[in-house]
């Protein structure tokens, strides 16, 4: 089956990747770490990974990620799309989901547990993280989109 998304998928060394900022209503939005098993550990990132071949679309593969990662479902109708800060990394915002967090189960392809520790952080304290490339232009605009002021 081709899908004229598919075009958007890259081969080789730089593969697509769907990753899904969860924002609660207490400003917080959902980090995880990056355990051992990972070159990055120790890392602190917004869930998300690679979407595969088999995904219907790319929000398809973002959901299908947030949920291997942390357990928590999501419909792609509530995803909205933020950004690509970098080349083949597609961001997206939920403020919808289902389930509780849990980063302790396996991946389903590979049996390693990816992530170690999670935690609801507000933008501020994600910029206090000392290890961690999350992009904060697109938090601060997932606020904004969520219709939150900058003034509390």
């Amino acid at each position: 089956m081709n899908y004229k998304w598919n075009k958007f998928l890259v081969e080789g060394e730089l593969r697509t990747v769907g990753i899904v900022a969860c924002l609660n209503d207490k400003r917080q939005f959902l980090v995880i770490r990056r355990s051992n098993i990972d070159k990055r550990a120790g890392q602190w990132t917004i869930p998300g990974g690679h979407i595969d071949d088999t995904d219907n679309s790319i929000e398809a593969g973002a959901a299908r990620e947030l949920d291997e990662e942390t357990d928590l479902k999501c419909n792609i109708s509530d995803l909205i799309y933020m950004g690509e800060p970098k080349p083949q990394k597609y961001y997206f915002l939920t403020r919808k989901w289902t389930g509780e967090v849990n980063v302790d189960k396996p991946n389903p392809h590979t049996g390693q547990v990816e992530h170690d520790d999670w935690k609801w952080l507000t933008l501020d304290e994600i910029k206090d993280l000392e290890n961690s490339e999350i992009p904060i232009y697109l938090l601060e605009k997932a606020l904004k989109t969520a219709g939150f002021d900058d003034n509390g």
